[in-house]
This record gives structure tokens, C-alpha cells and sequence, in this order.
């Protein structure tokens, strides 16, 4: 973008101004047409004013932003990013926005409260049976729409009694007596931290495997959720906080490896941009998704083969967070060489965390899901994976467990360690 910052409030002539210029580009090229919700207003928008881009009404504006979720996939898609001469970095134009919008609107409670996730973890953790049973309960969900503004129909991740952190800390770490393949500080995600636990254990038990060295620093949420309300300050927060813990680990030799695309995308990319300094850069540097680091090792003939369960033919629902990151389809890559047959669904499910538990966008993530579970119906699958949790979790709910005999989705990590034999540790 042209003269805008994601770290201070934009000049509002100036960003009206960029907003238009981007606009008027997105409407000659239409190549994101009915990519996601936001695009299809716009165009619709630009459409019933015969094309006249500066005819959109500032409902129009709001509308655009507040139903961006931040997936990225229209930079990805986009032919004028930088360093095109256009400059075009759509999400970020969305982010200002949002920091603009923050200001002039306000930010609801109900907002603010969803996107920390720390704290709604540590506390739903320490009485997850309860807060287990009170978000299956049909009254107290009507209540929450009611009063909270959270959709009745949302379906949540359970929580944990016993969170990740806890587990690991209990645990008699993995001997190796040749000492260390390689070694790993492992950001594992408050989603992982607090609800779907086992897919941090699995990463854990795979790494073990292959004769990796795990650490698991003091780390907190990586900041993402903050997007939706554009405090890109929260997020600069954030980046210190975790950097801090990590930089010392990489600088021991360790590497980073994340479990979950969102996180690994903002370590990897958003924490630079934001915080541009040489810890920040190297942290970043070092850090890699986990399919990714063990594709790697792969690569570096240190990946062990003796997989004793072949997990069948799974459909693979690859999170736009890990399409962002140009990686290519290492999870589908892994868990071939598992012995899986993997057909890559390349359709987003809607989910963003905070955004389709929303009363007003909950009907809407759904739609968009609904094309994820169109494309595994057309695959004879044994299992449906995924590298975000709440993508499994947007998947399940849509109807893609059902075509594949009611099992929930799970992620590739938790396929491989199946695959290897492992047990579930619990």
C-alpha cells in the first residue's frame, strides 16, 4: 500500500484515497471475484453503482471490512502485490481500515472479550467440566446469543482439565542416547494450550520420534485474534513478549516449530512487519510449521520411515494461514509418506476463530464452509485433515465427519503419530 501503516492511524483523506485507488484496480482485474465475502460486496457494490467506484456509500466501506476475516487468500491470489508497481496488499488495507473503524465506532465488549483467548482459556481450563457443560447447554447458549452476541449454533473445541503446558511439564522428557537429532523450542498455541491438546502431544511424541530435543518456553497468544479489531498494537505486544522467550532458545541452536498455521504465519511473517528488529527477523527465520520442519528433516535423510498403520485415503483441507505462508503441501507430502492416499481440498472454511461465533457472521461462515465439505464429498475419504483445529472444527460442523464414517477431522501431525504407532499419550 502506498503511504499507509499498519503501526499508526492513517491520514482518513489519505486512506479514502489509497482505499479508491485499490478499488478501482480490484474492479478492472475481478480476479477475486467471490473469493470471500468481502470481495463479493465490493464488486457487487461497484456493480449496482454502474461502476462508478466512487459512488460507494460508507456502508458499503464497513460492510467490506467487517466481513473480512483476515484469511490472506486475496494476497495470494492477488497478480499487483509488491513489488508490483500497484502496491496492492488488500488485507492490510483491510487492517487500516479496521484500526479506523475501531476509532470512530468503537469497540464493542463483546468484541474485545472474544479475542483473549489467554484469558478465557486459563479460566474455562480450570473449570472446563463446567464450562464444558454450559456451552452444550441449549439455554445457556440461547442466553449468550442473547446477551453476548455469540451464535446459539456455534459449535466450540472443548476445553481441557489438564492444558498442553501442564502436561508437558509432568511428563519424563525423551532420552536419546546419542544425543539430539536436532532441537526445538515449540510454540504450541493457546488453542492447542487449551482445547485441542492433543494435538500438541502428538507433535511432541512425533518429534521425540525422530529423535528430537523439545522445549516448550513461556510463550502467550501470538496475537492474531487482535486483527479483527485492528489493534495492531496489541499484536507489536504480542511479538515482544513471545520473541523475548524465544530469541534466547534459537540462539542456543533451537528451532521453532508451531503446530498450527496461524500461529506459524504470524511468528513467520506479520511479527517482522510489525517489529523489525534483528531478534524479531531471527526468530522468524527459524521458525516453521510442523510438517514443514519434518518434511525437512526428510529431506535431510533424518525423517524415520517405519510407519506401522497405513492411515487410508484422507481428504486434506489446507488452511488459507498455511497457503499464506508459500510452503507448498508439506502436511500432504508427510502424511504420503505415512502411507496415506491425500486429496488436497483447496477451499477455506470460513471459520476465523472470534468472526463465525458472531451472531451477524455465523450463517455466513457456514456458506463458505459449505464449499469445503462440497469438494471432500467428491472424495471417497477414510479421514478429513486439517492443520487448524477450528478448521476441523468448521468442517465437522458443515458435514464433512459425515462423509468419513462420523470421525471427527483431525491433523496431520495426529495422523502421522497414528501412523507410527504411537499412543495417544494422555
Amino acid at each position: 500500500m502506498k503511504g499507509l501503516s499498519l503501526l499508526h492511524p492513517a491520514d482518513p483523506q489519505q486512506l479514502d484515497k489509497e482505499t479508491l485507488r485499490i478499488y478501482e484496480i480490484c474492479d478492472g482485474c475481478r480476479r477475486c471475484f467471490n473469493l470471500c465475502p468481502s470481495f463479493t460486496t465490493l464488486l457487487d457494490g461497484i456493480d449496482r453503482h454502474d461502476g462508478h467506484v466512487a459512488k460507494l456509500t460508507p456502508a458499503d466501506h464497513h460492510r467490506i471490512v467487517d466481513e473480512c476475516y483476515y484469511c490472506k487468500l486475496c494476497f495470494n491470489h492477488c497478480p499487483y502485490t509488491p513489488p508490483h508497481q500497484y502496491e496492492i496488499d488488500f488485507p492490510h488495507l483491510m487492517i487500516v481500515w479496521k484500526k479506523r473503524l475501531a476509532q470512530e465506532r468503537g469497540v464493542r465488549w463483546r468484541d474485545r472479550l472474544l479475542i483473549k483467548t489467554d484469558l478465557i482459556g486459563r479460566f474455562s481450563s480450570l473449570a472446563a467440566p463446567l464450562a464444558n457443560r454450559l456451552l452444550a447447554n441449549g439455554l445457556m447458549r440461547r442466553f449468550m446469543e442473547m446477551v453476548v452476541g455469540v451464535h446459539r449454533d456455534r459449535q466450540v473445541l472443548r476445553f481441557s482439565g489438564e492444558t498442553f503446558s501442564r502436561w508437558f511439564g509432568r511428563r519424563a522428557p525423551a532420552v536419546c542416547a546419542s544425543g539430539p537429532v536436532k532441537k526445538v523450542a515449540l510454540f504450541s498455541s493457546c488453542l492447542v494450550n487449551y482445547q485441542a491438546t492433543d494435538i500438541g502431544k502428538a507433535t511432541v511424541q512425533v518429534l521425540e520420534k525422530n529423535g528430537v530435543e523439545v522445549v516448550v518456553p513461556e510463550q502467550r497468544c501470538c496475537g492474531m485474534p487482535n486483527f479483527d479489531v485492528g489493534d495492531t498494537q496489541a499484536i507489536q505486544q504480542a511479538a515482544r513478549a513471545n520473541v523475548a522467550s524465544l530469541h534466547p532458545w534459537v540462539s542456543q541452536g533451537y528451532d521453532v516449530v508451531v503446530p498450527t498455521a496461524s500461529c506459524s504465519l504470524m511468528l513467520k511473517r506479520e511479527y517482522p512487519e510489525l517489529c523489525r528488529d534483528e531478534q524479531t527477523k531471527r526468530v522468524a527465520e527459524r521458525t516453521f510449521d510442523v510438517c514443514e520442519y519434518l518434511m525437512k528433516m526428510k529431506k535431510d535423510g533424518q525423517l524415520a520411515t517405519d510407519f506401522t498403520k497405513k492411515p487410508g485415503r484422507v481428504a486434506y483441507q489446507i488452511p488459507c494461514h498455511l497457503r499464506d505462508q508459500n510452503i507448498g503441501f508439506k502436511s500432504k507430502e508427510l502424511m504420503e509418506c505415512a502411507g496415506a492416499q491425500v486429496e488436497v481440498i483447496e477451499k477455506c472454511s470460513g471459520h476465523d476463530g472470534a468472526w463465525s461465533a458472531k451472531t451477524e457472521f455465523f450463517s455466513l461462515s457456514m456458506k463458505i464452509a459449505a464449499k469445503a465439505v462440497r469438494a471432500i464429498e467428491q472424495q471417497p475419504a477414510d479421514l478429513v485433515a486439517t492443520d487448524c483445529p477450528l478448521a476441523g472444527l468448521q468442517l465437522d460442523q458443515a458435514g464433512a465427519s459425515a462423509h468419513a464414517g462420523g470421525k471427527a477431522a483431525l491433523h496431520p501431525i495426529q495422523i502421522v503419530r497414528d501412523a507410527y504407532g504411537l499412543r495417544c499419550d494422555e
